[in-house]
């Protein structure tokens, strides 16, 4: 029916007159006795046509009909739609919940076993796999803690020609820190534990760091979370260690400048708040390691990308052992 206002004036007249108005398109399937003798008009508009009292009611209860079928579909359409639209808003809002929840809950940590360069690797993976994150919101960086002093300026360096805050000399150990959402301290921790692998020498088989060959307390295995073992988190170390290792391993308080872990099996557990992460030098990030192939330009790469994002920058130590 036309809409303009024209045209409502001219059907308001015509039903007052008793004449009805069709669409042309609409007169398919109508009963014989509403059909209009002749259509006067050959627009695609209205036509019109007498119209008596009997038809009036016809037309009337099959518009009844048609507008109850209407409503009804529509129930039934609206019954079916608003459990998946309930649904897909409740798990919208429970991973916006989560989400939030993660984003409210970080715990900063470190772990130590070895080398720094692999472990890095290995949590970098981890935080693509399990977190979702990439690029610049990576975490997981090498540097140095565990030990009770420090250089001058408050420098923590790697072996250098020039001797300045040697990390060694200072009683740190290598690690890796990164912040994760607390709730996933447990599958972080797992992950680590398993990074002691199994060696069959003869007459013995033993389980610890992937390269014994680095031999020192620089190499030796220690984590660090704020509160150590008083830590609320704790828990979820011991449950990880645990599950990974079983009950031959020990974890021990850790009071500062520990020696090597070597064939101890034992790991170290500092309060990061007494024993903070200090960041290593650029150069250490991103590094590929000497025992595996090398990790590929995308992960070296990174090195650049955190560069350019200030994520991280010259610590004020030698730039390379020879610098």
């Amino acid at each position: 029916v036309a809409t303009s206002a024209a045209s409502q004036a001219i059907r308001t007249s015509k039903l007052r007159s008793g004449v009805g108005i069709f669409r042309k398109d609409g007169l398919r399937g109508m009963p014989g006795f509403m059909k209009p003798a002749a259509l006067t008009s050959s627009t695609n508009d209205v036509v019109a046509a007498p119209v008596n009292h009997r038809r009036r009611q016809a037309l009337r209860r099959i518009q009844v009909r048609s507008n109850e079928m209407s409503g009804r579909r529509q129930v039934l359409n609206d019954l079916v739609k608003a459990p998946l639209i309930g649904l897909v808003g409740l798990e919208t809002a429970r991973m916006a919940a989560k989400a939030e929840s993660i984003d409210a809950e970080q715990i900063d940590v470190y772990f130590g076993c070895g080398c720094f360069w692999h472990v890095q690797h290995e949590f970098i993976e981890m935080e693509e796999k399990h977190l979702g994150r990439n690029g610049k919101l990576l975490t997981s960086l090498t540097g140095y803690a565990g030990g009770k002093k420090l250089g001058d300026h408050n420098r923590v360096c790697y072996h250098n020609m020039r001797q300045v805050a040697d990390y060694g000399r200072l009683g740190h150990a290598e690690v890796v820190g990164m912040k994760i959402p607390t709730a996933t301290l447990y599958d972080f921790a797992k992950r680590y534990f398993q990074l002691f692998v199994k060696y069959d020498l003869p007459g013995v088989t033993i389980v610890d760091r992937a390269d014994p060959q680095d031999k020192g307390p620089e190499y030796r295995s220690l984590l660090g979370l704020p509160g150590g073992v008083h830590s609320a988190q704790y828990g979820e170390i011991q449950r990880a260690m645990k599950d990974v290792l079983g009950d031959s391993w020990a974890l021990m308080e850790g009071s500062g400048n520990e020696p090597d872990t070597l064939l101890q099996r034992r790991v170290y557990v500092m309060d990061s708040t007494k024993f903070p992460f200090y960041r290593a030098e650029m150069y250490h990030q991103f590094h590929n390691d000497f025992q595996s192939p090398a990790y590929g330009k995308e992960y070296n790469g990174l090195r650049d990308t955190f560069k350019e994002a200030s994520l991280i920058s010259e610590t004020g130590c030698p730039e390379g052992m020879m610098a």
